[in-house]
């Protein structure tokens, strides 16, 4: 072989020795790109990721405190709706106390058309007050001698009487009415006070 052959053939040795190392760098460098795209890739896929589950959660926030809202709504549509004849009742009240006041004038008649006349006055205030408690109106039970207690009466005068306990209702002036559990109209009492 001669020495241009051998110059000639390690130039090819050499030539591809480069070539070969530029592919190998070509490939570091198709990788080192894939990679940083990769990379690239699934920080933005987990960037969205987070993002997604912010919004999932705000959603679910904003859910909850809607049907919250709307079962206030509800809550205080249903609240106004119950008491919303409370002012009417209370004028058929003054009739009921009316109709009580004439059966108790009427009591002492021993005449036989007299005692129809009461009866039918029982009737019709049992009939009204059936009415009345059908619409979720009822009357507090108060009698001489219970505890006074000022959130459901109204002591409108005071006695002295030593036989009974200080705070004692002496005496039943006019009685008193809840509407669904809530005082409209306070029993109002004498009380007994030493």
């Amino acid at each position: 072989m001669n020495k241009e052959h051998r110059e000639d053939v390690k130039n090819n040795d050499e030539l591809k020795d480069i070539e070969e190392k530029e592919k190998v760098m070509d490939n570091s460098k198709e990788n080192d790109i894939v990679e940083n795209a990769e990379t690239n890739v699934y920080d933005e896929v987990e960037s969205l990721r987070k993002a997604l589950e912010e919004a999932n959660e705000n959603l679910l926030r904003v859910k909850a405190e809607a049907d919250n809202f709307r079962k206030r709504l509800n809550k205080e549509f249903e609240e106004k709706l119950k008491f919303a004849n409370q002012s009417l009742l209370i004028d058929f009240l003054t009739f009921a106390d009316n109709l009580e006041i004439a059966l108790r004038h009427v009591t002492q008649g021993s005449d036989e058309s007299l005692d129809k006349f009461k009866e039918g006055l029982q009737l019709i205030l049992k009939q009204f007050k059936d009415l009345l408690a059908k619409h979720g109106m009822k009357e507090i039970c108060c009698n001489e001698g219970d505890q006074f207690d000022p959130n459901l009466h109204d002591a409108l005068m005071l006695d002295s009487i030593d036989d009974m306990e200080n705070n004692t209702i002496t005496a039943v002036l006019q009685k008193g009415y809840t509407l669904h559990d809530r005082v409209v109209r306070p029993t109002k009492v004498k009380v007994n006070k030493k």
